[in-house]
């Protein structure tokens, strides 16, 4: 049997994290001045500046203190297993109310903007709460089941143990279609995956600072 252990203990939850209230002209990128991207390379975020090493990757939120909507912000950066974001992924209609990003970011390098100038202060951060592990594969042909555990769990979370059964070696990372086996647990406990499934992963919904989990992974690694 193989075993994957995550410590997931997040960086408290920071609206303004990416980029501090700013404007900017259209095709200008956003400044990427925010306390999480000082954490490490300036101008840069990288998630292991500021997270632990069991959380792959965050939602960003959009948010505005005016309706810019109209304007199209542009991701450049990395997935929660490292791998470029192809491609980029686009955020829009962003005005008062916020708009969250699909992927979760390990890295991003730049957010760009397009289509019309950003004429009301925007910014950027993490506080969706949303944020998933690293993906770990697992053996399709093995017919012993795989064990998510949660222990240690402390503060407030909410969390979703997911499943896949898409080939990951043929499948492109933004198309997998992820099962959630088990949901809006807020608890340690023992969870069975569905035998045959291809990979897991431990995704947060929402968390307050200071909360932190553990999740293992028991499972068959060869046929």
């Amino acid at each position: 049997m193989s075993f994957t252990k995550f410590d997931v203990d997040p960086a408290d939850l920071d609206p303004n994290g990416i980029c501090e209230n700013q404007t900017q002209l259209i095709n200008v990128d956003l400044d990427l001045d925010g306390a999480l991207c000082d954490a490490g390379t300036a101008l840069k975020f990288e998630i292991g500046d500021s997270y632990s090493d069991g959380v792959g990757g965050v939602k960003l939120l959009f948010d505005s203190a005016g309706d810019i909507n109209t304007v199209v912000f542009t991701i450049t950066g990395k997935d929660e297993n490292g791998r470029t974001i192809t491609p980029a992924e686009t955020v829009t209609g962003v005005t008062t109310t916020a708009v969250s990003t699909t992927n979760y970011c390990s890295e991003v390098t730049a957010i760009g903007t397009s289509v019309a100038a950003v004429d009301s202060n925007v910014f950027v951060g993490t506080v969706t709460g949303e944020l998933a592990t690293r993906t770990v594969p697992l053996n399709r042909y093995s017919n012993q089941v795989t064990t998510v555990g949660i222990t240690g769990l402390a503060g407030t979370c909410q969390f979703d143990i997911q499943e896949t059964f898409d080939d990951l070696n043929v499948t492109d990372p933004e198309d997998i279609s992820w099962f959630t086996k088990v949901s809006n647990a807020s608890a340690d406990g023992a969870n069975v995956l569905t035998v045959n499934a291809t990979a897991t992963r431990v995704v947060l919904d929402s968390y307050t600072n200071g909360a932190e989990l553990q999740a293992s992974v028991v499972y068959n690694s060869y046929k």
